[in-house]
């Protein structure tokens, strides 16, 4: 019983996983550079804790804007805010 539970849960994990996906970026020419991007970020108030490129091709902030645990998609062309979780 436990192992058709188990077995139950990996699936269900499996098929919400691309539900909790970031946005896709795609452009076209340079992007911005990260370090630019982060200090308008940090500017503005946010505490980067963590800074990556998502699997969509997106700038990606762990971090805090006023107190709050954020993870943030960023452009990597316009600099701008495609989706902010707060935690």
């Amino acid at each position: 019983m436990l192992r058709i539970a188990s077995a139950a849960t990996v699936i269900a994990l499996s098929i919400a996983a691309p539900a909790f996906a970031g946005p896709k970026c795609s452009g076209s020419g340079e992007k911005l550079a990260e370090s630019k991007v982060q200090e308008m970020y940090k500017a503005q108030g946010y505490e980067i804790q963590r800074w990556k490129i998502s699997s969509g091709g997106c700038y990606e902030i762990y971090g805090r804007l006023n107190g709050k645990k954020v993870e943030t998609y960023i452009d990597p062309w316009t600099a701008n805010k495609l989706e902010e979780q707060q935690g």
